[in-house]
């Protein structure tokens, strides 16, 4: 138990996260939690698990018609936890292990959690909850009235479909209580643009949604002459405008090419009308940014439209949000890495700000890392099963990239690959720097230099 007390912060999240996906596997296995009554395989039930936990989405079975309520629920709670995040985690663990949380803990979870510099722990973590329950608030009252008023739900099957639903796309989790995700809801705005929007928003990440909180309040008050009891710089912080813009280039960018490339495919978006075939292109585009619900059969897409959605699941949302990918934040820093060096500038510089070198390396760092385990997972499975290199490299990215979405060969891979997509989905919510700083025993530091040589490359 000592030994456990001398945990870092990272390591105590990577053995939380463990923990809870045991449990759920434990719990998803028993007789009850399936609607048969009949014992839950265990790799089916650790890739439930784990991609719960994970805020995945990726199921080896089907949610509604397999899972009894009270395997629901334990999805549902799962996920719940899951999205909360890794910074109440690390707390709640340094909390329990250390009977308080220290400040060197403390710095470790805000700096891996993207926190505002400005706010408390306990403050950051009470924010990160209101948020979530939030937005899920507004989602469950749209999708429970629409449930309940135009598809004829009984008001209790309104209210936990809207619940479970709501609570799903907030947290960017793609478990379903439909066999076929969202298609049956292709054609209603009311389901689909709401569910684009909040997606959306919860892509944003905390430290971006305080940030326009406070804003809108600073203006309101200005508008309404009142006095505030804070202020802010008049410049928006580097990583809001790097999220935002990015967001929209994503957003807008990703919508169009998906639209264009399946427009004329009459297995998904070519009977549509459309206006139905943009909305369809805006849904199941932001999807790809960690959600994993779909509106149009993924299966019957053409290949090239896999190669965008692989790039965008790649990417993923913002840190601090539940999304999941090497993140909005890293992906711009690669760009502007790659532009400084065409341009033959000494420094990395992003809207009027330098980058530091730590943040550029860390960049590099997670974009090794995330490619080294896609590629090595690719060919385990390329060459122990019989499916194609494309559907296989879409499951993976869409496991490490916590999405969910599947070409529809989840349920049918062999024991080994469910396992290993487990590990995957892991790796990818705890992210290679929290991974690799968890294994780490400490910090050394040299106090001496090698000579300096340059290989040649290129």
């Amino acid at each position: 138990m000592k030994k456990l007390g001398n945990l870092s912060a990272t390591q105590s999240i990577a053995a939380a996260f463990t923990a809870l996906i045991v449990v759920g596997t434990i719990l998803l296995m028993l007789p009850i939690s399936s609607s048969t009554g009949i014992s839950t395989n265990f790799f089916d039930a650790l890739l439930t698990s784990t991609s719960a936990i994970t805020v995945t989405g990726l199921a080896a079975v089907d949610t509604g018609s397999y899972w009894s309520t009270f395997g629901h629920t334990v999805i549902a709670i799962g996920v719940q936890i899951g999205g909360i995040g890794i910074i109440a985690f690390a707390s709640l663990v340094a909390f329990l292990l250390d009977g308080k949380i220290t400040l060197k803990s403390r710095k470790t979870v805000m700096a891996e959690s993207s926190a505002p510099k400005n706010i408390s722990l306990k403050a950051y973590i009470k924010t990160v909850v209101k948020m979530l329950l939030f937005f899920q608030g507004i989602l469950f009252v749209v999708l429970a009235v629409r449930f309940l008023t135009e598809y004829g739900y009984s008001l209790d099957k309104a209210l936990s479909h809207g619940a479970f639903h709501s609570l799903m796309t907030v947290n960017h989790a793609g478990f379903a209580l439909y066999a076929d995700s969202m298609m049956s809801f292709a054609q209603d705005p009311w389901i689909i643009i709401s569910m684009f929007i909040s997606t959306t928003i919860a892509s944003l990440g905390i430290p971006v949604l305080i940030e326009i909180r406070d804003r809108l309040r600073l203006y309101i008050y200005s508008a309404f002459g009142r006095e505030s009891n804070f202020t802010l710089p008049k410049q928006w912080s580097l990583n809001s405008r790097i999220v935002l813009w990015a967001s929209l280039v994503l957003v807008i960018g990703g919508a169009m090419a998906l639209t264009i490339s399946e427009w004329s495919n009459p297995a998904t978006l070519g009977a549509l009308d459309p206006g139905q075939k943009v909305m369809a292109g805006f849904f199941n585009s932001s999807m790809t940014r960690t959600v994993g619900f779909n509106s149009i059969d993924i299966a019957a897409m053409d290949p090239g439209s896999w190669i965008l959605m692989n790039m965008l699941m790649f990417i993923g949302g913002a840190s601090g949000s539940t999304a999941g990918g090497i993140k909005i934040g890293t992906a711009v820093i690669l760009v502007y890495i790659v532009l400084t060096e065409i341009r033959g500038d000494a420094a990395v510089n992003v809207g009027n700000r330098r980058l530091p070198r730590s943040m550029q390396r860390q960049a590099l760092t997670i974009v090794t890392l995330y490619s080294s385990v896609i590629i090595g997972a690719l060919l385990v499975l390329r060459f122990t099963t019989k499916f194609s290199t494309d559907q296989l490299l879409f499951e993976i990215i869409s496991s490490i990239g916590t999405v969910g979405l599947s070409t529809g060969i989840t349920a049918s891979l062999p024991d080994h690959a469910k396992f290993l997509l487990s590990l995957v989905m892991l790796f990818g919510r705890l992210g290679p720097i929290v991974v690799a700083t968890s294994l780490a025993l400490r910090k050394t530091q040299r106090h001496f230099e090698y000579p300096r040589e340059s290989p040649l490359i290129g």
